[in-house]
């Protein structure tokens, strides 16, 4: 029995880092791999594969930071910080989704604090996150941050204000940048011998 639970610990050891521009396939393929409730809950409503390939498509757009749980090189849950350009210069949309064998391991808090990091060192003063009403545990999360929960349309819209950055936050993401691209080079070796495997 410990013996088990052991294995499906190391099963799902993963780590955090910001997708590059280039690797948009790989948000692509993680909201594929998501089920139609999972789906449900990320977009507020039912989405097709094609929705998913043109909304990954554009995960790349200027001002956009997505960050990846990855395990063996695969994403497997997803932050995805997107400033509201248009409507408040100063505030961003957080959204998450996580698959189904990954859910309940704390994935998401863990994103959550790497995208508060990402917000502060921007300058952003407000991230908004929008959830279902059933979403117990995306409230939890964005309450844990110090977020202010409201209803707004039948949704709950949760307002974090991160605060001013500091050296700790800038040494942090300088650290995580140096990281992300070593990390994406070694995946990217990885799926290329997988390929070649095949």
């Amino acid at each position: 029995m410990l013996k088990e639970a052991q294995e499906e610990t190391a099963e799902h050891i993963g780590f955090i880092r910001r997708l590059l521009t280039s690797e948009t396939y790989l948000l692509r393929e993680h909201l594929r791999r998501l089920d139609s409730d999972a789906r449900h809950r990320r977009f507020g409503h039912d989405v097709s594969d094609d929705f998913i390939n043109r909304y990954a498509a554009r995960g790349g757009d200027f001002g956009n930071v997505t960050f990846g749980y990855f395990v063996d090189g695969e994403v497997r849950a997803v932050a995805e910080l997107r400033p509201d350009i248009l409507m408040h210069r100063d505030g961003a949309e957080v959204a998450f989704s996580v698959e189904r064998p990954f859910v309940n391991r704390g994935i998401a808090t863990q994103l959550m604090g790497r995208v508060i990091q990402t917000a502060r060192n921007r300058g952003l003063r407000h991230l908004v996150l929008v959830c279902m009403p059933d979403n117990a545990k995306m409230q939890a999360i964005a309450r844990h941050y110090g977020a202010e929960l409201k209803v707004e349309d039948g949704s709950i819209v949760a307002d974090i204000v991160p605060q001013e950055p500091d050296y700790q936050s800038w040494f942090s993401e300088i650290l995580d940048e140096r990281m992300t691209y070593l990390q994406s080079a070694i995946d990217m070796q990885r799926r290329v011998r997988g390929a070649a495997e095949l």
